[in-house]
Order: C-alpha cells, then sequence, then structure tokens
C-alpha cells in the first residue's frame, strides 16, 4: 500500500495543505495525520472517503497507485507568441461542462465538415467560463466550461451553432502538466499558481483585451501520457519567441 506516501504528496502538491489543515478538515489531530503519513497508523473508512472527497482522488488510487513516483509533473514555464487565429466555440453550463461542451463541439466539427479537411487535424482548446452564478454553483452544481476549435485558414463555416470569434497575435506564459488529472484538479490549479508566480518575477504585466483570451487550455496525448498547455496571457517585457501557430 502507498497510503502513506500518497497522503503526504497530495498534501504537499495541494500548496498550503498543512498537516494541521488536514486534521482540521477531517476531524482529527495533526499527530494522527502525521501517523497516517509515516504509515504508524491507518483511517477508517469513513475518512479515506473524506480524503478522496478533499484530494478529489479515487480510493483505488488513495491506496494502491505510487502518485508520489510519476515522472516529471510541471515543466518549466516558456514565453511564446501565438499568431492570431480565427476559433469556433461554444459554452455549456451544467454538472459536468467539460465533456458537454467537449461533445457538442465534437458534433459541431463532423457537421461544418472541418474533419474532412485533407492534411487538417482539428485542434481543440478550451476555458472555464466565469459568468455562473453562486446559486447555479452552489445549490444546482452547476459549472461552466467553453470548448473551442481552432479554424483552418480560408475555411468558411457554416452559419448558426457555435460562436466564430477571430484572436490577435499575443503573448503567452505556457506551462505543460503531465497527467492533469492525476489529482482531481490539484495539478491544474497549482500549474496556473506557479505561471503566475513566473509571471509576477519575471517583471511581466498581464493585460487583458476583448480580442485576446487571457487564459485556456489545450489538452492531447505524448508518448500515450496525457498531457495539458495551460495559456496565460502577458504583456511581455522581456523578449519571446518567435510566433507560432497552435497545431
Amino acid at each position: 500500500m502507498f497510503f502513506g506516501s500518497n497522503l503526504q504528496y497530495l498534501r504537499r502538491e495541494s500548496g498550503s495543505m498543512t498537516q494541521e489543515k488536514l486534521a482540521e478538515q477531517i476531524g482529527v489531530s495533526r499527530q494522527t495525520v502525521s501517523k497516517w503519513e509515516s504509515g504508524e497508523a491507518y483511517p477508517e473508512l469513513h475518512k479515506l472517503m473524506d480524503l478522496c472527497e478533499i484530494f478529489q482522488c479515487k480510493l483505488d488510487d488513495l491506496l494502491r497507485q505510487d502518485m508520489a513516483a510519476r515522472a516529471t509533473i510541471y515543466y518549466p514555464v516558456q514565453l511564446v507568441r501565438i499568431t492570431g487565429f480565427c476559433r469556433a466555440q461554444y459554452v455549456i453550463i451544467s454538472a459536468n461542462p467539460e465533456a458537454d461542451a467537449n461533445a457538442y463541439m465534437d458534433s459541431w466539427i463532423r457537421k461544418s465538415g472541418l474533419d474532412q479537411i485533407p492534411g487538417y487535424s482539428p485542434v481543440r482548446i478550451g476555458w472555464g467560463f466565469p459568468y455562473v452564478t453562486a446559486e447555479q454553483k452552489k445549490r444546482f452544481g452547476l459549472r461552466g466550461y467553453v470548448s473551442s476549435c481552432i479554424l483552418p485558414e480560408g475555411f468558411d463555416p457554416p452559419s448558426g451553432g457555435a460562436q466564430i470569434i477571430s484572436q490577435e497575435t499575443a503573448d503567452y506564459a505556457v506551462m505543460t502538466i503531465q497527467d492533469p488529472y492525476a489529482a482531481g484538479y490539484n495539478r491544474i490549479s497549482q500549474g496556473y499558481h506557479l505561471i503566475f508566480e513566473f509571471l509576477n518575477a519575471s517583471g511581466l504585466k498581464k493585460k487583458y483585451s476583448e480580442k485576446i483570451l487571457p487564459t485556456f487550455e489545450r489538452v492531447y496525448e505524448k508518448d500515450g501520457i496525457p498531457c495539458m498547455d495551460l495559456y496565460v496571457h502577458c504583456d511581455c517585457e522581456e523578449k519571446t519567441s518567435k510566433p507560432i501557430h497552435l497545431t
């Protein structure tokens, strides 16, 4: 069993979760949490379920998977200039908006004929939709997500079904996360935290424009491992790399 090392790993990865804070949330003493992590003691089943809820992980993973032994999680932040592009997007507010919005865009791509263009592979990006009311969140458990597809140059999309928006060339701080959902959403949140720390430390100012996405994410597989690129728009005071296309 890897419970003790996994608990320590998840707690540290969450950023500011000390043994004292975890003990307070779970209703035990700090010494108890310390014994759990060292393997001197194990929690009861209902406490294990509480831990899974806090860290958004599966019970089997918490007990049997060696989470701490996984390969590199966070890659160094890079500054890149993304050339302007046109995108189709659709927003959904639901209990599972990522899956729902992505499923809708999958259907839209097929209907639009994008998947039939020779040599073109649809590039998908997405980001959280912030305009969800407190009542929708707390009472109904709803969240918002925008699923988007980068359109090839010269493509004339069919009318209706998705919003078509042009994005200007912009500078971004980018970080790659390996296996982003292995610890719930903790890795993604921590990734954004590390990017913002980098921006402040580098003297970069965040600037927002209606024609530029402030943040977005791209999920893909590399060597059979799921990866996520986090993009945060920045007003660069350092020289970025040459412009690149999202492909």
